[in-house]
């Protein structure tokens, strides 16, 4: 049996700019199990990174004559629920042209909704419901019935499949605790010398070290990767040790030349000993790779002792989630029983700085009861913090999320089509501000955070790393096409 994980034709996250391409961590994560349980032949079809156009695709895909096409995706910033529009397209014209090609899906948004998206895509035979990525058995038990006579898909936890109608499984009760078992990332697969970070970075690659959050913010995209029949597991948070960590960075360093990575789990520093190990073996491994991550405050004023440590090995730069303009909205976010408000963000952002380590702040706007007011605190709260880099998001409600939950019996989601669910666009009013409202004070905080005085000269000339003026020029080149994307229905994937 041959499986094809497939990327199709598509367009980026408009804050990345046109060409910032990486390997997708399911795939590389998914067929690094498959292969090492000898379950299907292998291979990865990456049409971003290719260049390839619709026809070219299909061209190759009837060249590889696959028995089985796997789409999906982990993360938000590649481009978030729009991505699935572009995946069921390309099923559809896999099914057209090559109709006994099995397809299967799983990830983001997969996992909350499996039922809805089989029943509207009728091009999709199977949904794997598996949160944070835990794709591996429920595939491998998928893969081995369908070498069956009568394959017997009902046994299989965690499936949803079509039987006169569309069936779905109970879900998978153990999710997979020890992630240091699971095998290197297939990056062999994947023509790793044609990714390219945010537009300006050559030998550029993306990671995922860990899976599920201690957080589980009522707002947060993740929810789109958790089974809604069990909220809990989202805050059932498993990474891999720092050893580990530390190999694959020497993979990608010496193997495939990367020197510049981005780690792009949500919670990469929630364990005090995976960064321990971490900074200790990057210290004897020497590696040439500048890295950045996304972390929680508390847990870089936790590990502030390390930090001049990691900067020594490496990370030039991190991003910290913002999530309200006073103490108290900040504190609704229920990040952790650490106290961190606007005075413990400013100063650990002013340690990080201290430390050559630039910021990167995030923050949503959206929220229901938001009003102008609370926009133009929330703007000044940031102003106040002072990170490097502000990306303001806007909020889309996950299905599955207890912000989705009320805005669904509310009757609030004006927009229901998938490709503007990329965080970029509004797709709900607020109780005081239209959609159009909302996207224009966005990009009014966007271009009043900007236009301190010595902002921009910080981030051009602060630091040491090349990276940080790069990027910041990456993004402003692209700042009007993302505001554009704010207060217009423009689709960018």
């Amino acid at each position: 049996m041959k499986l094809l994980f497939l990327t199709p034709p598509m367009g980026n996250w408009a804050p990345w700019g046109d060409r910032h391409l990486a390997s997708n961590p399911l795939h590389a994560q998914l067929a690094a199990f498959i292969r090492e349980k000898k379950s299907a032949e292998v291979e990865v079809l990456d049409c971003r990174a290719l260049g390839l156009n619709d026809d070219q695709m299909m061209d190759e895909v009837k060249r590889r004559k696959p028995d089985v096409v796997f789409f999906g995706g982990l993360i938000a910033a590649a481009g978030g629920a729009a991505q699935l529009n572009r995946f069921h397209g390309a099923m559809k014209r896999i099914k057209e042209e090559a109709p006994k090609t099995i397809t299967v899906a799983g990830g983001l948004m997969y996992t909350a909704i499996p039922e809805k998206i089989m029943s509207e895509n009728p091009q999709l035979d199977y949904t794997l419901v598996s949160v944070f990525g835990d794709c591996e058995h429920t595939m491998h038990e998928l893969l081995e019935e369908l070498k069956q006579p009568s394959p017997k898909l009902g046994d299989i936890k965690g499936l949803c499949y079509r039987n006169g109608e569309v069936k779905l499984n109970p879900r998978r009760n153990n999710l997979i605790m020890n992630l240091d078992e699971l095998p290197m990332p297939a990056y062999d697969l994947f023509p790793m010398d044609k990714y390219y970070g945010y537009s300006v970075l050559p030998n550029y690659n993306e990671a995922v070290t860990s899976r599920g959050c201690e957080g589980a913010c009522h707002f947060c995209y993740e929810w789109w990767l958790v089974d809604p029949r069990n909220p809990r597991d989202f805050s059932s948070h498993r990474t891999r040790g720092g050893k580990k960590v530390a190999e694959e960075m020497e993979l990608l360093n010496k193997k495939y030349g990367i020197k510049a990575l981005t780690f792009m789990d949500d919670d990469f520093n929630s364990d005090r000993q995976k960064m321990v190990d971490l900074v200790e073996e990057l210290e004897k491994k020497k590696l040439d790779v500048s890295w950045f991550c996304l972390g929680r405050a508390q847990n870089f004023i936790r590990d502030a002792d390390l930090l001049p440590r990691l900067r020594k090995v490496g990370m030039y730069q991190v991003l910290i989630g913002i999530d309200g303009g006073t103490d108290e909205e900040i504190a609704e976010a229920h990040k952790g029983p650490m106290k961190v408000g606007v005075k413990e963000l400013k100063d650990i952002i002013g340690y990080l700085r201290q430390n050559d380590i630039s910021t990167v702040a995030t923050y949503l706007n959206g929220f229901w009861e938001d009003d102008e007011a609370k926009i133009r605190q929330r703007a000044r709260a940031v102003d106040e913090i002072d990170p490097d880099i502000v990306m303001i998001q806007l909020l889309n409600p996950i299905p599955g999320s207890p912000i989705w939950k009320r805005a669904t019996k509310d009757g609030l989601i004006e927009i229901e089509d998938l490709s503007l669910y990329d965080l970029e666009h509004c797709v709900m009013p607020t109780k005081h501000l239209t959609r159009q409202k909302l996207g224009e004070l966005t990009g009014w905080a966007f271009q009043s955070f900007y236009g301190k005085p010595g902002r921009i000269e910080r981030i051009l000339n602060g630091y040491s790393s090349p990276f940080v003026r790069q990027k910041f020029l990456s993004f402003k080149e692209n700042a009007a096409k993302y505001e554009k994307g704010a207060a217009e229905d423009a689709v960018a994937i």
